[in-house]
């Protein structure tokens, strides 16, 4: 059903009931090819469903394209100037899981399989598709970039060359994984992969072809993870915020071209993940390692050996590689003298600690 942004009032007769047993597994706002639209592009409410009956009958969904049209209001209620219009519906081969946009054109998970429609005459015309592994749950994309997420098989990147209609495989995270969401780490011009799992860990992996241990780019390089204790299934990007940092400041650090992931967990919780600059990550690494001796921690537990990634299965070392915000934070509630033991230690000063710790403060304070 449609609401009010206004108000947050229901729009009235806008609620559209879907058959028996038939169970809505994703919902975007999609922008596709539109001959008519300046831009052409046109935004549209695509759903994918699923019927969920039994084992013994094959499983089959449906994707459903609707628009939101602007008609005449009923007489005394304004709100029903807005109407949806189906554009199209229609049975696929299997359960549709994930839906999303790339270049004008619909993706879809559609069983183990990925599809890319081209929306023509109120009609999906199939053309590309890609086998994929168990159950894609997940479809992320920028520009012709596609990131996917299987329940048990990791993620996986995609790309799609609209010149010549075709999908194909770029590189894939070869560790089973069984993952909860994902989302893109963007800094400057390096773009990362950040994912959360059953476990409760995040890890970023980044593609990087001509490193050895990628196999000339078949695997993507997991190069941080952190135990984060609590299941992240949310994730979204924010621009990172420039009002309160100097212009000389917006330039050095290059923060005007950085995102800040912001995450939800199951428990209730906020957090965010921001890429730093490397002198900032070693001076604040530092930091953390004599945090980590330097007074006492609740309920006497370590924090690094608290944040080392888990799994159940045998891994090689950890990345690391994510500093330990909750704890590094710990350093602005410690007394003056400490303070300048602390920075003593770590062979730095006490004001480019706090400048360090400022501006991240500054970049990320949206709420």
């Amino acid at each position: 059903m449609l609401f009010s942004p206004v108000s947050w009032d229901v729009i009235p007769n806008t609620k559209i009931d879907l058959d028996e047993w038939e169970h809505i597994t994703c919902l975007r706002n999609v922008s596709v090819e539109y001959e008519g639209a300046r831009s052409g592009l046109k935004g549209y409410i695509a759903v994918g469903t699923n019927y969920n009956y039994g084992e013994d009958i094959t499983c089959r969904g449906r994707i459903l394209i609707y628009d939101v049209i602007e008609v005449v209001p009923e007489p005394g209620q304004p709100l029903t100037k807005n109407k949806f219009k189906e554009i199209y519906a229609k049975e696929q081969k299997g359960p549709v899981t994930a839906l999303s946009q790339v270049k004008g054109f619909l993706i879809s998970a559609v069983g183990q399989k990925i599809y890319i429609w081209q929306l023509k005459d109120n009609d999906l015309i199939g053309i590309a598709f890609i086998d994929t592994q168990v159950y894609t749950h997940q479809i992320l994309t920028i520009k012709n970039l596609i990131l996917i997420a299987d329940v048990y098989q990791s993620i996986s990147l995609l790309r799609f060359q609209d010149e010549y209609r075709t999908l194909s495989l770029v590189s894939r995270d070869l560790r089973a994984c069984e993952v909860y969401g994902i989302e893109y780490m963007i800094d400057n011009s390096n773009i990362g992969f950040l994912m959360s799992d059953r476990e409760k860990n995040v890890t970023i992996c980044m593609y990087q072809p001509e490193a050895r241990e990628s196999l000339g780019g078949v695997r993507l390089l997991r190069k941080a993870d952190f135990h984060l204790g609590q299941a992240v299934t949310t994730f979204f990007r924010i621009k990172c915020k420039l009002g309160e940092l100097g212009e000389d400041k917006k330039n050095m650090s290059g923060a005007d071209r950085r995102h800040i992931t912001m995450f939800a967990t199951l428990d209730g919780g906020l957090g965010y993940i921001m890429p730093v600059l490397e002198k900032t990550y070693r001076r604040l690494l530092m930091l953390q390692n004599v945090m980590v001796t330097h007074g006492a921690h609740i309920g006497g537990l370590n924090p690094k050996g608290f944040r080392t990634f888990k799994s159940y299965r045998k891994m090689s070392n950890p990345a690391r590689s994510i500093i330990d915000g909750e704890l590094v934070w710990n350093f602005m509630q410690l007394s003056i003298t400490e303070k300048i033991e602390v920075s003593k230690k770590i062979g730095t000063k006490l004001d480019e600690l706090q400048d360090d710790l400022s501006d991240i403060q500054k970049l990320t304070n949206h709420f």
